[in-house]
């Protein structure tokens, strides 16, 4: 026997995939089927279009609240961006590493940033902000 997509095309009614409320409506379930994945595709472009405006927002966000450049902790580059988000919220992000660390004071967040050392943080692939 060959492969399972191979048998249904011969038995549809084997397909559980074409029974509809326990009816076998193959037509029906095709047009369900297609209607799911356009709404599927529809909210990934949705959900796009949102990740790009919360990044943008982000970024703009950061751009505004840069407090202070200084040496990195861990590769020792003058590329450690220390941001003021909010009185309570200050993020360290190394532009050259990726290491990234946050706290209440600038103080904490450069601490947090140093406890990173070999976890392999990089903001690049998802910070904490």
């Amino acid at each position: 026997m060959g492969e399972w997509s191979e048998y249904f095309e011969d038995f549809p009614e084997e397909n559980p995939s074409n029974y509809i409320d326990g009816t076998f409506n193959p037509r029906l379930a095709a047009r369900i089927s297609a209607q799911e994945h356009k709404q599927a595709d529809a909210n990934k472009a949705a959900n796009a279009e949102l990740n790009a405006m919360i990044t943008k927002a982000k970024s703009d966000t950061k751009a505004r609240s840069l407090l202070v450049t200084e040496g990195c902790p861990q590769c020792g580059l003058n590329e450690l961006n220390t941001y003021k988000i909010s009185d309570k919220f200050y993020l360290c992000e190394c532009q050259d590493c990726g290491i990234y660390g946050k706290g209440t004071t600038h103080q904490i967040a450069f601490k947090s940033t140093s406890d990173a050392i070999g976890e392999f943080k990089d903001w690049r692939e998802g910070s904490e902000y």
